[in-house]
C-alpha cells in the first residue's frame, strides 16, 4: 500500500527517528530519577552535627581526628548506626570501656563522652560504677556507694593481695556480714539514671549476696564473679548484703542497667597509674573486663610515665604492647582505641611548676608510634592541644589546677567534647561512604 505523496524510504527514516528519539527520552529519565534517588538518599544519610561547645584557640592545634588508616572503627559504626535507625534490630546496646589514669577516676572527661553518646545513641544505664570512697578516694559521677562496715583496700598501683576486679581495685572485709547502699543521682532530668538490673562484681565462691527489694524476679550469676538481679521496677536505690561464712567478702564494683538501647560508656580510672600497673592484674581482672562485652576499648595512659627522670622508650613500648595482648586475649572481637596525654608540667615537689614536662612528647611519640606500625587507631590529644608547649597556654586559659598536672572540671569536660567529635566526625564519614 502505498501513502500519496510520501514515499515508502521516507516512512522508514521518520519510524527510526522516533525509536530513538524514544529510547532517548527513555534513558534520559531512567537517569534522571536514579540520580534523585541518589540525591534523596544522600539527603536522609544519618550524620550527626556536633561542635564542642567550649571554643578554645591553641596556636599550635593539629585537627581533631581520630587516625584510622585500617578503618578499624567500621564495626563499631556499624552496631551505633543501627542503635539510631533500626529500634528493632537485634543491636541492643554497645559497650565502650575507657581505661586510664587519674584523668579517667575524675569522670569528668569520660562523664562527658558518656553523656554525649547517650543523648545521640541511647541511654540503657550508668554501666560500671566503683566503690572508690569506700577507699577513701575520689569518686565518678552520678553516684554514691555507702557502707556501715570497714573496709580493706587493694588497687592497681598498689596491689597487696585482696583481689582486684573490674574496676581495678578490690573491698575485703573479714566479717561474716556486710552491706552496701548503692543511690543514682541525676544530673539532667529526674529518672535519668534509674535502673532495673544490678550486677555486683565479687567472689561468689565465698560469697553469697541478697538483694533487700521486694521485686526481684530474677537472678542470674557470671561465672564466679559477679551475680545479677533483675528488678520489677525501676529504682535508684538499692541495698545489698554480702554473707561470708568463711569471714572474707571481696568486692570489686557494680554496673548498673534499665534494659533501654544504648550506649555504656563504663570507665576504669585509677589514681597514679601506668601501663605496667594493669600488666600486673591477674587474668581475672581481664576475665571481668571481657564480661562487659566491650565494643570499643579506650586506653588513656601515658601521663603518669611522662613524670619520670628518663623515659625508657624500649620499656614503654614493651609496657603497651603487654596491655594490648591483655586486652584482646579477654575480648578478641572489641576494636581499640589509643589516646595520647596532654603536655602537662613537670613536678616541683612542693612549689608550684613552672615548666613544660616534655617528656609527654617521647610518650605520645611511643604510643601512637605502636598504635601506626600495629594499625591500631589512635586520638592525638597531644598535638590536638597544641603538641609541645602548650601547656602554658591551657594554663593561661585557666584549664590547669593548682598541681599543673590535673585539670579543672571545664578543662575535662572540654577533652570529652573534642573526642566525642572526633569519634562522631569518623562516624559521619562511614555513613557517607556505606550509601
Amino acid at each position: 500500500m502505498k501513502i500519496k505523496g510520501v514515499k515508502k524510504s521516507g516512512i522508514i527514516s521518520y519510524l527510526t527517528l522516533a525509536f530513538f528519539l524514544y529510547l532517548f527520552i527513555n534513558i534520559s529519565v531512567s537517569a534522571k530519577l536514579q540520580i534523585d534517588e541518589k540525591e534523596t538518599a544522600k539527603s536522609k544519610i544519618d550524620t550527626i552535627i556536633y561542635k564542642p561547645s567550649f571554643d578554645y584557640k591553641f596556636s599550635k592545634a593539629k585537627p581533631n581526628i581520630i587516625v584510622d588508616n585500617d578503618s578499624s572503627l567500621h564495626c563499631l559504626f556499624k552496631k551505633l548506626r543501627h542503635l539510631r535507625e533500626s529500634p528493632n534490630d537485634s543491636v541492643k546496646t554497645v559497650s565502650v570501656v575507657h581505661i586510664g589514669d587519674s584523668h579517667i577516676q575524675a569522670d569528668f572527661f569520660t562523664g562527658t563522652v558518656r553523656k554525649l553518646m547517650n543523648h545521640y545513641f541511647g541511654n540503657p544505664g550508668r554501666g560500671l560504677i566503683a566503690p572508690n570512697r569506700l577507699m577513701k578516694s575520689n569518686n565518678g559521677r552520678h553516684y554514691k556507694i555507702t557502707s556501715p562496715d570497714k573496709w580493706k583496700h587493694s588497687f592497681v598501683v598498689k596491689p597487696n593481695g585482696i583481689p582486684i576486679g573490674v574496676t581495678g581495685l578490690g573491698l575485703q572485709t573479714q566479717n561474716l556480714t556486710a552491706d552496701i547502699n548503692i543511690l543514682t543521682v541525676d544530673e539532667s532530668f529526674p529518672g535519668e539514671w534509674d535502673f532495673n538490673k544490678v550486677t555486683a562484681y565479687c567472689n561468689l565462691e565465698k560469697t553469697d549476696i541478697y538483694l533487700f527489694q521486694p521485686n526481684v524476679v530474677e537472678i542470674d550469676t557470671v561465672n564466679s564473679f559477679a551475680k545479677a538481679f533483675l528488678l520489677e521496677n525501676y529504682t535508684n536505690n538499692v541495698d545489698m548484703s554480702f554473707i561470708s561464712p568463711e569471714k572474707e567478702i571481696s568486692v570489686s564494683g557494680f554496673h548498673l542497667s534499665n534494659g533501654k538501647r544504648g550506649v555504656f560508656y563504663n570507665s576504669i580510672g585509677i589514681n597514679g597509674a601506668k601501663f605496667c600497673n594493669y600488666n600486673q592484674c591477674s587474668e581475672d581482672f581481664y576475665r571481668q573486663i571481657a564480661s562487659l562485652e566491650p565494643d570499643l576499648v579506650i586506653i588513656s595512659l601515658g601521663t603518669n610515665e611522662a613524670m619520670a627522670k628518663v623515659i625508657d622508650e624500649d620499656r614503654l613500648h614493651s609496657d603497651v604492647s603487654d596491655f594490648v595482648f591483655n586486652i584482646r586475649h579477654s575480648s578478641p572481637n572489641t576494636c581499640v582505641i589509643f589516646t595520647t596525654p596532654v603536655e602537662t608540667f613537670a613536678r616541683a615537689g612542693r612549689k608550684m611548676p613552672t615548666l613544660p614536662n616534655h617528656k609527654a612528647g617521647k610518650v605520645r611519640d611511643v604510643i601512637a608510634g605502636f598504635a601506626e606500625r600495629n594499625k591500631y587507631p589512635y586520638w592525638d590529644l597531644y598535638n590536638i592541644a597544641g603538641g609541645k608547649g602548650s601547656a602554658p597556654e591551657w594554663n593561661k586559659k585557666k584549664l590547669f589546677v593548682r598541681d599543673r598536672i590535673h585539670l579543672t572540671q571545664r578543662g575535662y569536660e572540654y577533652q570529652g567534647e573534642l573526642l566525642f567529635e572526633a569519634l562522631i566526625k569518623s562516624y559521619n564519614q562511614y555513613i557517607k561512604a556505606d550509601i
